[in-house]
């Protein structure tokens, strides 16, 4: 029988984990030269703090005395270089991909089941992107569309 404090423990695993993958995700936002995936990997970094307060909610609700998860902390100069960081941070959300499916028939409650089965998917489609930035390939490419032709006043072009 799964008791609920190995559940409370899951939860705060799965906090670390977000916490220093949104860590990873901040510091690899120094190494693409596109703002755009600048930018990009600070809004997942933003993400990733959102995961980890709702799931800090939920562990709450299951025990009111269970200690804060603490953020992580590197002595100054000696976390990862950029590059390593995002490398670790696609590795990371592959195992927090696995770790989140492993986790939803622990919960009880269907808004934790259904947000941990959103958060696996979410850390599938996580590392693919992760994967493209680290392996160079400009993930906003295809949003590099030429602008619409001029259209005259009858809605036809010329």
């Amino acid at each position: 029988m799964i008791t609920k404090e190995y559940i409370v423990s899951e939860i705060g695993n799965l906090i670390s984990q977000e916490r220093l993958l949104e860590k990873l995700l901040e510091r690899a936002s120094r190494a693409p030269e596109d703002p755009r995936e600048v930018a990009f990997l600070w809004n997942l970094a933003t993400e990733c703090r959102d995961h980890a307060r709702i799931l800090s909610r939920h562990r709450r609700e299951l025990e009111r005395t269970a200690p804060e998860i603490p953020y992580p902390r590197w002595p100054r100069g000696k976390g990862p270089q950029p590059d390593d960081a995002l490398h670790q941070a696609r590795d990371l959300a592959q195992r927090l991909s696995a770790d989140y499916r492993s986790s939803e028939t622990l919960a009880d409650d269907p808004y934790l089941r259904k947000f941990l089965t959103i958060l696996s998917l979410e850390h599938d489609r996580r590392a693919l992107e992760l994967t493209g930035i680290a392996d160079g390939v400009c993930i906003f490419s295809d949003l590099d569309v030429p602008e619409p032709a001029e259209v005259d006043g009858e809605g036809e072009e010329d």
